[in-house]
């Protein structure tokens, strides 16, 4: 009884969608490092000063922070519609 219980936390650990979003994350990170150099940042009439792979790593953040809030409506949609 436990193999199967091991075998299906291990197969759903290794979906395909699980996959993408480790590649996915692995490229990003390359992407980061070899963006090292400074970039002028405008956000409205602010202007600064950064280096671009943090600039692109707060994106990322926001991104994920907002997927998961928009997620979390989804979800909760779903489950009133049942």
């Amino acid at each position: 009884m436990s193999e199967s219980g091991e075998a299906g936390g291990f197969k759903s650990l290794l979906a395909t969608t699980n996959w993408i979003a480790l590649v996915l994350v692995v490229l990003v990170i390359v992407f980061m490092v070899q963006n090292s150099h400074d970039a002028n940042l405008t956000f409205l009439w602010v202007t600064v000063r950064w280096p671009l792979w943090l600039a692109i790593g707060i994106v990322l953040v926001l991104s994920f922070a907002a997927g998961f809030l928009f997620r979390g409506r989804r979800d909760k949609r779903r489950r009133s519609r049942r």
